[in-house]
């Protein structure tokens, strides 16, 4: 590895330069690699083009690193993708034709961009260099924004990301995340892009058509209620899509009613004062799955008889299946589901389902853990609260100590949720057409 390393940074044995970026860096190469992985700059060096004959080849739109990365691989050595070039280096390698750099780039999108703020600068990426992310990479990113909301928000890439992105996180009712830091940030975000106009360039040029076409119509019910400024500009394209009023009144008063119209703030404030509707949603965002009722059915033939013999002897195990969405899915196809809570009803005799007695509850497709519980005493119908499993599809309830001869258990139900990645999987799929395609403006 050293000595190959020996080869990429000695200029004693090279035969050309290339002149890489807009600064035209002088990197001494050696031809005979570069042309081994890449028909093209094969072409380029060899032939009878003006860059074989000089020896020298301009690369004005590569950036340096990318280069770099081509080098590395034309010897065996790791590239050195990061994500703030993979994107370039795979349009790179496409545009030479290297292919096992394309394939190296396209793995390390799938496999090694983890988290909010790897994705968010790969997707910046992707937009600034006109770059579709493929089908399968664009659904899981968005799943990831989904599911963990807060790190998104709190991330330093999300102050370096591009206005198309943050427009549809902030459109997305699943993107759950308190207001007040919403706009904070946003606010931080829009002042940031004064100095990086090119994440809102597409964005300042409509916003500044949109006010001129105000003005020629003598149309000011739009126009911010102090001075336009840069962050007034970037700003006007999220106001619709922000809820006001969820805001803490004294955030709203003293650091976001400055960036509305005065018909927008006196909406919010009579909201507040008289509780009129206002011009903005006042539905809280979405943080997570909702809980619902699961269908469950006991397994085995005749299971619920042999059941309520063995409630009596205290020694009952009770397999449960998942029948939820039956009429859609085969089996295999069900959600996994968190159960969190069991409901039971009980019957019996003089003394009405005098329980009280302890319970385990676990998975049988493959989760690990068990939880246990307590029915609570002469109460005929309870909810029992479970500390949380992993998702799962069939659960198995042992009770662990003897019964009331009187008690019979005559309903069972549960309540529960899809894991959180299940559910942003979801999210995602029903709002495909408001996510995908961030290369259209």
């Amino acid at each position: 590895e050293q000595w190959l390393r020996n080869l990429l940074d000695s200029d004693a044995h090279c035969d050309a330069v290339v002149l890489v970026g807009p600064e035209a860096r002088r990197i001494s190469v050696h031809r005979i690699l570069l042309a081994n992985i890449s028909g093209p700059l094969e072409k380029m060096f060899f032939g009878e083009f003006r860059e074989g004959v000089m020896r020298e080849a301009s690369f004005p739109q590569m950036e340096v690193d990318v280069f770099r990365c081509i080098q590395q691989a034309s010897v065996g050595l790791d590239p050195g993708i990061n994500v703030e070039i993979v994107v370039p280096t795979l349009l790179a390698a496409e545009q030479y034709m290297i292919s096992a750099l394309v394939t190296e780039c396209s793995r390390y999108m799938r496999e090694d961009v983890v988290g909010a703020a790897d994705i968010l600068t790969v997707m910046t990426s992707s937009l600034k260099h006109g770059y579709s992310l493929p089908e399968d990479v664009e659904p899981a990113y968005w799943s990831t924004f989904v599911a963990d909301s807060n790190s998104v928000l709190e991330s330093p890439a999300f102050l370096l990301a591009d206005h198309r992105i943050i427009q549809k996180l902030v459109q997305l009712d699943e993107f759950g995340v308190a207001e007040d830091l919403l706009w904070s940030r946003l606010v931080e975000w829009a002042a940031g892009t004064e100095q990086k106009p090119e994440l809102v360039s597409s964005l300042l040029y409509t916003e500044s058509e949109g006010q001129d076409r105000q003005r020629c119509h003598g149309d000011k019910s739009l126009e911010p209620a102090e001075p336009s400024s840069h962050n007034h500009l970037v700003l006007r394209e999220f106001i619709q899509h922000l809820r006001f009023p969820l805001m803490s009144k004294a955030l709203f008063v003293e650091e976001a009613a400055m960036y509305l119209s005065r018909e927008e703030e006196r909406s919010v404030t009579t909201f507040h004062l008289l509780g009129r509707k206002p011009q903005f949603s006042t539905s809280e965002r979405i943080c997570g799955p909702s809980v619902c009722d699961l269908p469950v059915r006991i397994l085995g033939g005749n299971a619920t008889r042999a059941y309520l013999t063995r409630l009596l002897e205290g020694t009952a195990t009770l397999p449960l299946v998942s029948t939820f969405d039956k009429s859609k899915y085969d089996y295999a196809d069900h959600r996994a589901m968190i159960v969190s809570e069991v409901h039971f009803t009980f019957c019996g005799g003089a003394t009405d389902a005098a329980c009280g007695r302890d319970f385990h509850w676990s998975a049988l497709d493959g989760s690990t853990g068990k939880v246990s519980g307590r029915c609570a005493l002469f109460q005929s119908v309870q909810a029992v609260s479970l500390p949380p499993l992993p998702p799962a599809r069939k659960w198995q309830l042992q009770w662990t100590s003897l019964h009331d001869p009187s008690a019979k258990l005559a309903k069972l139900c549960l309540k529960g949720h899809e894991s959180q990645d299940d559910w942003a999987n979801s999210v995602v799929k029903s709002r495909a057409s408001q996510l995908y395609n961030n290369n259209s403006d």
